[in-house]
């Protein structure tokens, strides 16, 4: 077998191999592609060589060491610059400075390499099969956005041997920030079936900064793939290398546990608090510099910020001092990010393509020439017809697309009015990737209409001969009028010349061309990002719009996106183009995709499949209408599968097991006739049922380890009393000014008792109400609310009565959050009702 990726073993061919196969790796680039061709030229007369492309298949997942190759190929073969890691202990690879300084400034970087990262509060000895303190992310920043990198991720998945219709892979909304260096972003976690694998994320600002052009930070979880790749539960066993049975574990786990003796053990945090003030001033030295030392000071921010997380992990960091050490590294990183910018423009931006405009006044870099696009001459319908216009956008989060949609439906009409376009009726739709706007029956003329203006007072329009002066011929002029044309006419209680006008109107496609930018430019969203050179803001990036009345292009541009023609369809399909032939066509096209437009007649298609799986094992849905809202809105093409889990996981606290589903994995669970929880959930997939029994597979195994991971908590919390947990708030922030959760607490007992006897609690109930006052908070400290923290209280309520405390005082700890919202029920018991 002969890998093109090995040139010394073409070479033993070469020299007298009697027959080979040429493996051509999947995800190989052009220049591997044309390397083929050249062995065929040459070897076309050796009658035994033959050529197959090698996938990895699941009989023959990848190795861990294969992914970390196969992702450095792909982004190789791509363009990028293959980095290193860096040799200092960072928490992710947004830290290294081929990151968090190339993102600042105007030049452009494309980078990818493989980053082990440090997160010292994050190990558990070795003993959890998914978490640990040491692990490795594969970053990669694309910079400027190259307007696809979606598709180009998707790609990259490809080459993992990932098939998109074989799998159900989402991008589900999160909101990446980092306080402690001013950076923040926004874009998605990436699931495959149901297991984060990626977070993608389009830099807003780093170190303060505001960045321009935003940067596209794609980092993967390659321990999260391999897991996936293979099928294991356990980190530990992921295959290493595909020539031996070595594993993840018997090259970590040892290390894994010493790291996590010394970190939560013996690391002494005296000695590390002064090296902390050490690396402080190291930093500030090498930025007092007369030509500032920026990769100096950034190295001792990092050191900083380890030593920050080691004291943090042996509960050094008390409330005030976890404020303070924030605001040292926040200040330095910034110091940092200021001190590199005014660097590179001192050095005159020397990565800079020369071929990228500069405002000539404010030296402002716009960039690359943007392409114009190609004028568009339309024949317009002359009878009314439908409009259509489609905005297409990478995921929305869930709760915003009822939000555009719901905004739009007033909009919409407004804009039209305003605009004296006639119409029958408004449709407003839309996906995660598309929001839709249909106007039915759009009059083949804007309306005409008559208006008054009004124009100077008379005394200074005319003279004492009552000719008009140049006032009155200025305004007249100004409406195409002679000033002969103008009247007069009583106004306010005083006399003015006025101008009858009337526009006849102008044609529909003119006026909507003009209004549709307006209208998308008035779609708000609670966060909103920039990702190209337009600074454009938006819920996601804009990537397509169709624009059409009847069958007519009608031409706009926003964001540098312009209108055309082009829809696209699902992602599981691979985003085929769909070429929209008109209005009226619209619907029935993308339906032909699977796709369903209105979220009312998705969440309905949901409700109906959902309850006939539960049917289908005797058992129903536990409905939860806010699950419901969002899976609806995370998919275009949904279709429900059904998994199932060993019952041994039952033995886990019902909401345990309800929340790891619900809010971790968007699944519904299901109940028998008794209310008892049964041992199958029930999720949405987007796209088709082809290959469903993967996607169910796979979704299978992470809910494995999910609830592995809850019941490795559970049983850790459970080694101790409710009470232990109390002691170990001392070191939990409640506010900055008003201490910590301890604090909180034993002002809690005081406000308690004297509470207690107003509201008519005898002695045995005050004592009761003060010890559930106590115990209030302590369920914040267990590895189980800090894993989940929507479980605050009810996990309280169940720690305190395997701590024996008494029913009444469990009940109060779960009641004494009560109201939680707008219409939440009330604290039932009178001890409950004392505490909250």
């Amino acid at each position: 077998m002969i890998d093109l990726r090995n040139l010394t073993m073409i070479c033993a061919f070469l020299n007298g191999a009697d027959a080979c196969t040429i493996v051509l790796q999947n995800g190989a680039g052009p220049a591997l592609k044309c390397a083929t061709i050249f062995l065929l030229i040459i070897l076309y007369r050796t009658p035994n060589v033959r050529f197959r492309e090698e996938r990895p298949t699941v009989d023959n997942p990848l190795s861990f060491q294969e992914v970390l190759l196969r992702l450095q190929s792909f982004w190789a073969d791509y363009g990028c610059t293959i980095w290193q890691p860096y040799n200092l202990q960072v928490g992710a690879g947004t830290m290294n400075p081929a990151t968090f300084l190339r993102v600042l400034g105007p030049e452009p970087w494309n980078v990818a390499y493989v980053e082990p990262s440090v997160r010292p509060d994050d190990g558990r000895y070795g003993d959890n099969p998914n978490r640990m303190q040491y692990y490795y992310q594969y970053q990669v920043i694309l910079k400027p956005d190259p307007g696809n990198p979606q598709e180009i991720y998707l790609a990259s998945l490809e080459a993992l041997g990932i098939d998109r219709r074989q799998h159900d892979i989402r991008f589900v909304e999160d909101n990446w920030e980092q306080p402690a260096v001013g950076a923040w972003g926004l874009g998605w976690e990436v699931w495959l079936d149901g297991q984060e694998i990626t977070q993608f994320t389009y830099f807003q600002q780093m170190g303060g900064q505001p960045l321009s052009p935003v940067s596209v930070e794609i980092t993967y979880g390659v321990e999260r793939i391999a897991l996936a790749l293979q099928g294991v539960d356990s980190a530990w066993d992921i295959k290493w290398d595909p020539h031996s049975d070595l594993t993840y574990g018997d090259i970590y786990q040892r290390s894994e546990w010493e790291h996590c003796v010394y970190y939560f053990e013996l690391a002494d945090a005296e000695q590390l608090s002064q090296v902390y003030d050490t690396y402080e001033a190291q930093a500030s030295k090498a930025l007092d510099h007369d030509s500032p030392l920026v990769l100096p000071a950034h190295d001792y921010v990092l050191k900083m910020s380890h030593t920050f997380n080691v004291l943090d992990t042996r509960g050094a960091i008390g409330v005030v001092e976890r404020a303070e050490y924030f605001k040292r590294m926040q200040r330095l990183a910034a110091r940092v990010a200021s001190a590199y910018v005014a660097q590179r423009e001192e050095l005159g931006h020397p990565m800079l393509p020369t071929d990228w405009q500069v405002d000539e006044e404010s030296g402002t870099i716009l960039g690359p020439e943007r392409a114009v696009p190609e004028s568009v001459t339309s024949k317009y319908p002359s009878r009314a017809v439908p409009y259509v216009l489609e905005i297409g956008v990478e995921e929305l989060p869930a709760h915003e697309v009822d939000n555009a949609i719901a905004q739009l439906e007033e909009l919409v009409p407004a804009k039209l009015d305003e605009a004296r376009i006639d119409y029958k009726s408004v449709y407003v739709g839309g996906t995660p990737r598309r929001l839709v706007v249909l106007i039915d029956n759009v009059a083949p003329d804007q309306r005409a209409e008559e208006r008054i203006e009004r124009g100077p007072p008379t005394r200074v329009a005319f003279d004492n001969d009552g000719k008009p002066t140049k006032a009155a011929e200025g305004f007249a002029n100004k409406f195409g009028l002679s000033a002969d044309a103008l009247a007069r006419r009583e106004i306010d209680g005083g006399e003015y010349v006025i101008a009858l006008i009337r526009d006849e109107g102008r044609p529909p496609a003119d006026v909507l061309g003009e209004i549709m930018p307006e209208l998308i430019k008035s779609i708000s969203f609670g966060k909103a990002m920039r990702w190209n050179w337009s600074e454009v803001g938006f819920s996601r990036p804009i990537r397509w719009y169709v624009s059409l009345l009847g069958s007519a292009i009608v031409p706009f541009s926003y964001a540098d996106v312009h209108a055309d023609r082009l829809s696209f369809g699902t992602r599981p399909m691979g985003s085929p183009e769909v070429r929209i032939t008109s209005a009226q066509s619209y619907l029935e096209l993308i339906n032909r995709q699977g796709i369903i437009i209105h979220p009312d007649e998705r969440r309905t298609e949901i409700e109906l499949q959902i309850n006939g799986l539960a049917h289908e094992v005797g058992g129903r849905i536990m409905f939860d209408p806010d699950l419901l809202d969002e899976v609806t809105n995370l998919v275009e093409q949904p279709t429900v599968f059904r998994g199932s889990f060993s019952e041994d996981f039952l033995e886990l606290p019902d909401a345990v097991l309800t929340t790891v589903m619900r809010k971790h994995q968007r699944y519904f669970a299901m109940v028998d006739d008794k209310g008892n929880l049964m041992p199958y959930f029930v999720g949405v997939r987007n796209g088709d049922d082809e290959h469903l029994d993967m996607v169910i597979k796979g979704n299978e195994h992470v809910i494995r380890a999910r609830f592995a991971d809850a019941r490795f908590f559970y049983n850790e919390d459970i080694k101790h009393s409710l009470e232990h947990y109390v002691g170990e708030l001392k070191t939990l922030t409640f506010q900055e000014t008003l201490g910590s959760y301890y604090e909180k607490i034993v002002r809690l007992e005081g406000f308690t008792a004297r509470l207690g006897t107003r509201v008519g609690l005898n002695d045995d109930e005050i004592d009761q109400a003060i010890r559930s006052a106590r115990l209030s908070k302590a369920d914040l400290t267990t590895q189980m609310v800090v894993e989940m923290t929507s479980l605050q209280g009810e996990m309280g309520r169940h720690y305190a009565l395997r701590s024996y405390e008494a029913e009444s005082i469990a009940t109060a700890i779960a009641e004494h959050y009560l109201p939680r919202f707008a219409g939440d029920r009330l604290p039932e018991t009178t001890i409950g009702l004392a505490v909250a």
